[in-house]
């Protein structure tokens, strides 16, 4: 929570589409069977354009691990996925 608060304290307001998840409603949302989102570790964060390459580069530098970034489509499903677990990972949707 601190490290997202420290990215809203940089980029102002964000709009997190999804945090802490139960197992059936990451099935039902298509996520990854070991997703962060499981353990209370993930986020993802609707996002596009500018203040998305921002969002990364900071939160690079407060020390989220996991970085995936979806940015094709419609802006409405644009995001970007920060997670904290124990690896450094960088993937696109």
């Amino acid at each position: 929570m601190k490290m997202l608060q420290s990215l809203r304290d940089k980029l102002g307001p964000l709009s997190i589409t999804s945090g802490a998840r139960c197992e059936q409603h990451n099935k039902d949302s298509g996520g990854y069977p070991k997703s962060a989102h499981l353990q209370s570790m993930g986020a993802d964060i609707r996002i596009y354009g500018p203040r998305a390459l921002a969002l990364v580069d900071h939160a690079r530098r407060v020390g989220f691990s996991g970085i995936g970034i979806k940015q094709k489509g419609e802006h409405k499903h644009r995001f970007i996925h920060l997670d904290i677990l124990p690896r450094q990972a960088l993937w696109s949707y």
